[in-house]
């Protein structure tokens, strides 16, 4: 129980920008020591000690595990062969090497009920801040709003949309799905003043991840309310009700954003976006078929990109400085198909468990594990907007949730690990 305290703490600690707002928690020990790594540290040290006493077991990798390991030995070989080598070390503790023991540590936790409704409280009280925090920053009162670096233009990206603790509104956007769908699942077993805090609080999560105007997110939230909503769940009845009411805004002109009366809909605007988008991926590409075995090296697409660069007529695009925005181009580019091939199929292997759980399971297991599919959807819709190396939560709680899904699997076909798994949540 003490391991899950601390890996709530780790959640909490990566809603934040440290490096970017000059923050005093910052270190630099020869590698930059942030809050969110320190915490990492400790839950990797408690969890060591805590295999050492036997109080867990270390569990089998299985197919995704093995995955994972073998796309971080072959992105690792890649930076010290080909690319940036230490310099890029950051960009692999957060988004392979950190996920990667989180899954070992959240499989390694016996399954039992308790450790998923601990689970989903901790989403809960997350997704209570960021909705909240994202409410004060965008209608007021700022004065509320907390930290108050959310509030400077000066540091971060996107500052006229919604962007929370992370200074990203794709961060925001991409946390807030997996929280709304955590508050669903609160709601279905809500009662009393518990099911009106639920109802509240699932509107306003909708209403911040429309104000994040976000394409990647609105698409991840909209997929996610389709397929609860067809879904043979206790959440489809729910999920139908907001599609209906979403569909309802679209059509009565409601939103500005998001309807079919307006010409200026967040699809047709921001045509600049779409325009840069489109030349980073055309270059992207090109960067991976010129290399197509084993890339550019990984971390060096910001220095490679203007061999490859390809203008598209029309299109004023010709600054690709701020780096790659598709994390499956840019794994072919860097690492080639002897990389991307092991990162897809990391979430080929994913689906399969989470689909075979969700079949044999029923209840709140077969829920929970409804949720971390649509999370993983949602998470595999938004790398093609953004380049995953620069996102530590999404990252963790992608992990973390399979670890779990896979722990709920490997109890099914062990249920002999059951009074084991008292022992462990008594002490």
């Amino acid at each position: 129980m003490k391991l899950l305290k601390w890996i709530a703490l780790l959640l909490v600690t990566q809603c934040f920008s440290y490096q970017e707002t000059n923050s005093g928690l910052v270190f630099n020990l020869g590698l930059t020591v942030t809050p969110d790594r320190l915490v990492f540290i400790i839950v990797f040290m408690l969890a060591t000690w805590t295999l050492i006493c036997g109080e867990l077991q270390f569990p089998s990798l299985g197919k995704v595990g093995f995955y994972t390991l073998l796309f971080a030995v072959i992105c690792t070989a890649s930076s010290f062969l080909m690319g940036k080598g230490s310099q890029v070390l950051y960009y692999l503790f957060d988004f392979i090497y950190k996920p990667f023991l989180v899954l070992i540590i959240a499989q390694s936790i016996p399954h039992s009920r308790k450790k998923l409704e601990s689970l989903s409280f901790i989403f809960l009280a997350l997704g209570a801040y960021l909705a909240i925090n994202g409410i004060f920053e965008r209608f007021g009162p700022h004065a509320l709003v907390w930290p108050k670096y959310i509030l400077d233009p000066s540091i971060g990206i996107q500052f006229e949309r919604t962007r929370g603790s992370f200074l990203s509104s794709e961060g925001l956007g991409g946390a807030l799905i997996g929280t709304f769908l955590f508050y669903l699942l609160y709601m279905i077993r809500a009662q009393g003043k518990q099911l009106y805090w639920a109802y509240l609080m699932i509107f306003v999560t909708a209403v911040v991840i429309y104000t994040t105007n976000q394409r990647a997110a609105w698409l991840g939230f909209g997929m996610c309310l389709v397929l609860l909503a067809i879904a043979k769940s206790d959440l489809r009845r729910v999920a139908r009700v907001l599609v209906c009411i979403i569909l309802l805004g679209f059509l009565s002109g409601i939103g500005g954003k998001f309807s079919l009366w307006e010409n200026s809909t967040l699809f047709g605007k921001r045509q600049n976006t779409v325009d840069y988008r489109r030349v980073n991926n055309l270059t992207t590409l090109e960067m991976g078929k010129a290399n197509p075995i084993f890339g550019v090296g990984f971390g060096n697409f910001l220095t490679e990109w203007p061999k490859y660069f390809r203008p598209i007529e029309g299109v004023a695009v010709n600054d690709l400085s701020d780096g790659n925005h598709n994390t499956y181009l840019g794994r072919f580019a860097e690492v080639g198909l002897v990389g991307l091939i092991p990162y897809l199929l990391i979430f080929y292997h994913m689906f399969r468990v989470g689909l075979r759980v969700h079949r044999k399971s029923e209840g709140f297991e077969r829920e929970f594990t409804l949720v971390f599919l649509l999370v993983l959807i949602s998470y595999i819709i938004g790398g093609n907007f953004s380049d995953y190396r620069t996102s530590p939560y999404i990252n963790t709680v992608v992990y973390l949730l399979f670890g779990t899904v896979a722990g709920i699997e490997a109890h099914m076909a062990s249920p002999t690990q059951q009074s084991a798994e008292e022992v462990w949540w008594a002490a």
